[in-house]
Protein backbone atom coordinates (compact mmCIF):
# COMPACT_ATOMS: atom_id res chain seq x y z
CA UNK A 1 0.00 0.00 0.00
CA UNK A 2 2.96 2.49 -0.64
CA UNK A 3 1.94 5.97 -1.34
CA UNK A 4 -1.04 5.71 0.97
CA UNK A 5 -1.32 7.86 4.33
CA UNK A 6 -2.00 6.92 7.45
CA UNK A 7 -4.88 9.40 7.20
CA UNK A 8 -6.41 7.96 3.99
CA UNK A 9 -6.06 4.33 5.18
CA UNK A 10 -7.93 5.84 8.45
CA UNK A 11 -10.94 7.29 6.42
CA UNK A 12 -11.36 4.01 4.55
CA UNK A 13 -11.58 1.72 8.34
CA UNK A 14 -14.22 4.34 9.78
CA UNK A 15 -16.44 4.52 6.09
CA UNK A 16 -16.37 0.33 6.80
CA UNK A 17 -17.82 1.15 10.19
CA UNK A 18 -14.32 0.30 12.14
CA UNK A 19 -13.18 2.38 14.69
CA UNK A 20 -9.69 4.51 13.87
CA UNK A 21 -6.10 2.46 12.92
CA UNK A 22 -3.29 3.61 14.54
CA UNK A 23 -0.24 4.06 12.15
CA UNK A 24 1.67 0.70 13.62
CA UNK A 25 -1.58 -0.72 12.43
CA UNK A 26 -1.34 0.87 8.77
CA UNK A 27 2.57 -0.17 8.71
CA UNK A 28 1.79 -4.08 9.48
CA UNK A 29 -1.42 -4.20 7.28
CA UNK A 30 0.81 -2.61 4.70
CA UNK A 31 3.78 -5.23 5.12
CA UNK A 32 0.90 -8.20 4.80
CA UNK A 33 -0.58 -6.92 2.31
CA UNK A 34 2.69 -6.16 0.09
CA UNK A 35 4.24 -9.99 0.78
CA UNK A 36 0.76 -11.33 -0.18
CA UNK A 37 0.94 -9.23 -3.53
CA UNK A 38 4.31 -10.05 -4.30
CA UNK A 39 4.02 -14.03 -3.28
CA UNK A 40 0.95 -13.58 -6.02
CA UNK A 41 2.54 -11.92 -8.53
CA UNK A 42 5.64 -14.03 -8.37
CA UNK A 43 3.73 -17.32 -8.91
CA UNK A 44 4.04 -19.56 -11.89
CA UNK A 45 0.90 -19.73 -14.08
CA UNK A 46 0.37 -23.58 -14.20
CA UNK A 47 -2.35 -25.91 -14.97
CA UNK A 48 -5.37 -25.42 -17.49
CA UNK A 49 -7.00 -22.19 -18.20
CA UNK A 50 -9.84 -22.19 -20.75
CA UNK A 51 -9.15 -18.96 -21.44
CA UNK A 52 -6.00 -16.28 -20.35
CA UNK A 53 -6.61 -12.53 -21.17
CA UNK A 54 -3.65 -10.27 -21.05
CA UNK A 55 -4.00 -6.34 -22.10
CA UNK A 56 -0.92 -3.98 -22.43
CA UNK A 57 -0.09 -1.58 -19.82
CA UNK A 58 -1.60 1.87 -20.07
Amino acid sequence: MQGFSTRSVDDLVQAMGMTGISKSQVSRLSREIDDKVKAFLARPVEGDWPYLWITPPT
